[in-house]
């Protein structure tokens, strides 16, 4: 019979400590760069990692290592201070409890069977997951996720209650700054939704039918634009196309502050005074709408940091079998109005 590699074996050929090879392998202590790699280059050559990684539920629990998957949505990682303020939630709430976060972040979800990411959800004894989808792909990658066992919170809307998962009010959010603009005279707002397929397009919509309805404002489908990605040149581009297409407008919704700071630089350069010949709300409020945009930016506050507080706990709770009915909790939109309204 084969004889399993250790961590002596290791430690040997790496002519270091039992410990140093052991705090490089768990995380628990920074080991140098060089270190690092020559104990984990001996430890693939010897299998080790390889028969790590095979071990039954019960040993792979005992990893100090929590997974946040991002899947995609759009937006430029640099600029998702969204999904920042999630993550240094989550991250808040594991140190606290002696857990580490491992972030992984998807730009393209071809392929529920991707190595890359089979041998990710392998690594973690739980997961967190950001912007769950709807396709058959996602669909699969959710049924594999529950074949191998794995515990795990959604942040998002699920495509079933029979699951974890910590969600935003975003049917309220555009109601409300819908509402905002129709009460101060506005009629002629352009609403800038993500681009089509998003699983949250649909709750919003009805968010903003809701606010006409009730003041009898007929609503105009053509005043809808979806945009073609997230970034400040895009909200840049639809606003100067609305406002030199001879139209009257006289405010915008966009689904985050990035699209938002775009329309502002637009109107800026077009001398559109904001806001008294034209106001601007973000859907998605956070540090752009409140410190860097000038003017600053009226926007809906989730409290995307105590989200990931939530998850994070959440999925604690189910780990340590201390929750083990399918729950959920909705984040309310808090909308802040400062200088663009």
């Amino acid at each position: 019979m084969k004889k399993h590699s250790t961590l002596e074996d290791i430690a040997i050929a790496a002519g270091v400590s039992r410990a140093t090879v052991s705090y490089v392998l768990t995380g628990k202590k920074k080991v140098s760069r060089e270190t690092t790699e020559k104990i984990l280059g001996i430890a693939t050559n010897l299998g080790y990692l390889d028969t790590r990684s095979s071990k039954n539920t019960k040993e792979k629990a005992k990893t100090p290592f929590i997974g946040f998957l991002v899947l995609p949505n759009r937006v430029r990682p640099d600029e998702d201070y969204f999904v920042f303020s999630i993550q240094e939630g989550i991250h808040d709430t594991l140190r606290s409890s002696g857990q580490c976060l491992v972030y992984n972040r998807l730009q393209q979800f071809n392929d529920a069977q991707d190595p890359a990411l089979v041998r990710f959800v392998d690594s973690v004894k739980g997961l967190i997951i950001l912007n769950p989808g709807d396709d058959a792909i996602y669909e699969r990658f959710m049924e594999n996720l529950r074949s191998r066992s794995v515990p795990h919170v959604l942040i998002g809307s699920p495509n079933s209650e029979n699951t974890y998962y910590v969600d935003m009010d975003v049917v309220s959010s555009a109601y409300q700054s819908s509402s905002m603009l129709l009460s101060k005279g506005c009629r002629h707002i352009i609403y800038i939704d993500s681009h089509k397929g998003m699983k949250q397009s649909s709750q919003i919509l009805k968010g903003y039918h809701l606010a006409h309805e009730e003041r009898d404002i007929p609503w105009n489908e053509e005043h809808l634009i979806h945009a073609e990605g997230t970034s400040i040149e895009e909200g840049m581009r639809i606003a100067r196309s609305a406002i030199t297409s001879g139209k009257k407008v006289d405010g915008f919704i966009t689904p985050n502050d990035i699209l938002a700071r775009g329309v502002i630089i637009a109107l800026q350069q077009l001398q559109v005074k904001v806001p008294q010949d034209c106001k601007v709300i973000s859907l998605g409020g956070g540090v752009i709408s409140s410190q860097i945009s000038f003017p600053r930016i009226s926007a809906v506050d989730y409290n995307p940091f105590q989200m990931g507080t939530e998850a994070a706990v959440m999925l604690l709770e189910i780990i340590s079998k201390k929750r083990m009915r399918p729950t959920h909790s909705v984040f309310p939109a808090i909308l802040i109005e400062r200088e663009t309204s």
